[in-house]
């Protein structure tokens, strides 16, 4: 079959729907991967004849795709910052209102070599995109599922990025004072699991998804310890859904730490929460 036989064939064999929105966008892009081109290159070369290989191959990508399976662990790998990261259904895929932690990170004040924490690592992209793009940083990331940290230390290797990794529940486990604390702990309310989407609700870790009651039980419990872990001027960058800030006022108040910023994403949505601690030294256990 040639490119553009095989595209139409994966458009019509994936059904729009929920997390779906598109399938011949869907299926140009699977196409693209299982060819190892840009999908810029599917559109010049229409009339191009595909081998057997990749023809079964994406054949059973579509099978899987069609059954619910995100995309990026069909293909193992999805971009953030710019940079491809190897994904499994050990880890979270990487979202792109993630990036604002990112986004935020490049802005605050820090020092020259700022010591970094990544809690709740999942594949690693943040921990190692802040490796890369703040030069002379010294980066920490842990998460609870040594799964998932396998996952993050093998981005790391591969993109070549120094970061230390460690399996522990949010941040208990970690010694020191850090000048940025990014955390993209899970937020969804436990109630609203059900109604997500399948690939979502049942490909997706569901530990990496659950956020509690209000969705907040975990980013309260941590900002409680921000205190120990921020040196004095440091900033915390925390995502969160559009419905998370309100049940984090009480947790933030008793913390002593300023609200400094939050950053929205394209559909102005509050994302990512960016707390200061004092300028003044703060005791360190």
């Amino acid at each position: 079959m040639i490119v553009s036989e095989l595209h139409a064939l994966g458009a019509a064999a994936l059904t729009a729907g929920d997390g779906l929105p598109d399938p011949r966008r869907e299926a140009r892009w699977l196409l693209a991967c299982a060819l190892g081109r840009p999908e810029a290159w599917l559109l010049a070369h229409a009339e191009e004849p595909v081998a057997q290989p990749v023809e079964v191959l994406f054949r059973a990508w579509l099978a899987r795709r069609a059954a619910g399976e995100p995309a990026h662990y069909i293909v193992g790998s999805c971009p953030f910052w710019g940079r491809p990261f190897a994904v499994t259904p050990a880890v979270l895929i990487p979202r792109p209102e993630t990036e604002l932690i990112v986004e935020c990170a490049l802005i605050v004040p820090k020092p020259d070599r700022p010591r970094v924490l990544d809690v709740g690592t999942g594949s690693g992209c943040l921990a190692v995109t802040l490796a890369l793009e703040l030069s002379g940083s010294v980066v920490t990331a842990t998460d609870v599922s040594p799964e998932a940290i396998s996952v993050a230390r093998r981005n790391a290797q591969a993109l070549g990025a120094r970061v230390r990794f460690s399996a522990g529940d949010l941040a208990a486990h970690v010694r020191g004072q850090f000048d940025l604390v990014a955390a993209n702990l899970p937020y969804v309310p436990e109630r609203e699991i059900p109604g997500l989407s399948v690939e979502i609700r049942v490909h997706e870790p569901h530990l990496a998804l659950d956020g509690g009651e209000d969705g907040a039980d975990l980013l309260r419990s941590f900002v409680g310890d921000l205190p120990r872990l921020l040196a004095p001027g440091g900033h915390a960058l925390l995502e969160m859904g559009p419905r998370q800030r309100a049940g984090l006022q009480a947790a933030i108040a008793a913390s002593g730490l300023a609200e400094v910023h939050r950053g929205l994403d394209h559909a102005g949505i509050e994302r990512v929460l960016v707390l200061r601690a004092s300028e003044r030294a703060t005791n360190a256990s």
